[in-house]
């Protein structure tokens, strides 16, 4: 709309529409900031959502990619702009808040809460320098936009949510589903019955896995050719899946021996990721090692090199699967024992691993050197520094503890990336 036409309504209502764009362009960067705030909101309001990783996940992913699509209204506002379409992750949660039982009025009131929210933030960013009548202009033009992209939202919501339950719950997957449901929530059930329905051996030994997209090129096809391999590795097992959109929840079960080291040397297929957990027996078994397997795959995508393409072992990310429901404390264990070195930076990056090759090479600068592709004398001069840097005589005599400390953060920083400076 060319403001310098027009009635001088419309000139207003462009001018109002033209500052929602420029401030929509100014703010693009900070969008993290908008859905840290709706999500502490709605951890604390509808804490149904952040009772499980995976669906807490989803939530995070949806939120993020709402705020995306609120983002892209307003840069281009317009108040013949149709509002648009629900973002995948949108999808996701969906599923997932069916498959978890979590009713449709609460799924709607994450949404009624996240507008309030967004429409706030955004409202406190507008230029107030802007004439009075303008500033009008663009607060309301920015409600409604918010608004009708939350009614489309909520719309879409229903319907899909009823029709995707009602599909869910008439096959045989969301019968098997609704068992596992009940399972795992602790629900009383008859295990000989539910283990008929599943046709699974409830009462044997489970491995748990998650097996997960990691590239949108990626097939969904790959996760059920994943599960097979995973399931071919292992001799004489039964496999349970309970699938969602994009990742699959597996149980790799039997009535005899599971010896579960194959998976733990075993690799992932490209755009794929699997995580599993140790494994555990009969129905609280089932449970447990679904939970593992859970939680290691929650940390596991927080950094996508922890595991590389190698299988995600519940073992190997324990220690920072704990600390990771602490993260104040993590951090402060993080700064307190690698200080600077904690931070992302190319300096830190090369220390900690000078410093990780060092220790896992029982602390000889030698072997260290060799493995790093270095001379030795440049290892000793980065640990002289790193010496210096966290207070530390890493080259000599160090306590069992003080080593398991750097050891332990120097893991988290590697699984769940650095802290911030």
């Amino acid at each position: 709309m060319d403001i310098s036409d027009g009635t001088p309504q419309a000139r207003a209502a462009a001018r109002a529409e033209e500052l929602l764009r420029r401030v929509a362009n100014q703010h693009a960067a900070a969008q993290p900031e908008l859905a840290a705030l709706i999500l502490e909101h709605l951890r604390g309001a509808l804490p149904e959502f952040f009772a499980d990783e995976d669906v807490a996940y989803d939530m995070a992913a949806a939120v993020e990619g709402n705020v995306r699509r609120v983002h892209q209204l307003l840069s281009h506002a317009s108040s013949g702009m149709p509002s648009e379409a629900l973002p995948t992750e949108a999808a996701d949660l969906l599923q997932s808040t069916i498959q978890h039982g979590i009713p449709l009025i609460s799924l709607l009131d994450a949404y009624r809460s996240a507008q309030g929210i967004a429409a706030d933030w955004w409202r406190d960013k507008l230029d107030h320098t802007a004439p009075p009548r303008v500033s009008a202009l663009a607060a309301k033009t920015l409600s409604q936009l918010i608004v009708s992209y939350i009614d489309a939202a909520a719309g879409d919501i229903r319907s899909s949510y009823q029709a995707e339950r009602q599909l869910h719950e008439n096959s045989i997957e969301g019968r098997r589903a609704h068992i596992i449901r009940k399972l795992l929530a602790g629900e009383p059930l008859d295990p000989l019955a539910a283990a008929r329905t599943l046709d699974h051996p409830l009462a044997g030994r489970h491995l748990g896995a998650v097996v997960w997209r990691t590239d949108d090129e990626a097939l969904d096809e790959e996760l059920a050719v994943t599960v097979q391999e995973l399931a071919a590795t292992l001799p004489g097992i039964r496999t349970l899946t309970n699938s969602a959109r994009h990742r699959v929840y597996v149980w790799l079960s039997t009535t005899g021996r599971l010896d579960p080291k194959p998976l733990h040397r075993a690799r992932t297929r490209p755009g794929v990721q699997v995580a599993i957990s140790s494994v555990h027996s009969g129905v609280e078994g089932f449970v447990q090692a679904h939970l593992e397997a859970v939680q290691t795959a929650a940390v596991a995508r927080r950094d996508a090199t922890s595991a590389g393409d190698m299988v995600a072992v519940f073992e190997d990310f324990e220690l920072v699967t704990l600390l990771s429901r602490a993260p104040d404390a993590r951090d402060r264990l993080v700064r307190r024992v690698l200080g600077p070195l904690a931070v992302d930076s190319p300096d830190a990056r090369r220390a900690r691993e000078t410093l990780q090759v060092f220790l896992d090479s029982g602390s000889n600068s030698t072997r260290a050197a060799r493995r790093l592709g270095v001379h030795r004398n440049t290892v000793l001069y980065r640990l002289a520094a790193i010496e210096k840097t966290i207070g530390v005589e890493v080259t000599g005599p160090v306590t069992t503890a003080r080593r398991l400390e750097i050891e332990l953060a120097l893991r988290i920083v590697a699984q769940l990336g650095p802290i911030d400076g």
